[in-house]
């Protein structure tokens, strides 16, 4: 396992997994799977409540996806997942006082299950530099 950190949070990951950085996401992969993890962060200048999550995630909560609390490390939010044109996606918002982070899983629908368990030991060690 192999520590990847940003200027405001850090993250474990398999060796075998890469990272590419974008100016607005970084995307989390290995080079052999079946999808991408992809994570945007936010600084916003005082805390968020859980009802701002509920709002970034209203498109998908009228279209039926049933979000539900989450901790994952040091963070605490919701995680929502959907299928769309043979495409599923998982996607988390989460948040550490100011700090939020918006993070999407996708991959063909039916494969979801394969990196499951990966993924949630991945989001699972996030934590915030302090």
């Amino acid at each position: 396992m192999k520590k990847y950190k940003t200027a405001d949070w850090h993250i474990t990951l398999p060796d075998d997994w890469r990272v590419e950085e974008d100016e607005d996401v970084l995307t989390l992969f290995h080079p052999e799977g079946i999808g991408e993890l992809q994570i945007s962060t936010l600084n916003y200048d005082q805390p968020l409540s859980g009802d701002a999550l509920l709002e970034f995630a209203a498109e998908h909560i009228e279209a039926g996806a049933e979000p539900e609390e989450i901790t994952l490390g040091e963070f605490d939010g919701i995680v929502l997942d959907y299928e769309i044109d043979d495409e599923y996606g998982c996607e988390w918002y989460l948040l550490a006082g100011s700090l939020f982070l918006f993070v999407t899983y996708v991959c063909d629908a039916g494969d979801e299950e394969q990196e499951h368990d990966v993924v949630e030991l991945i989001l699972e060690s996030l934590g915030v530099n302090r």
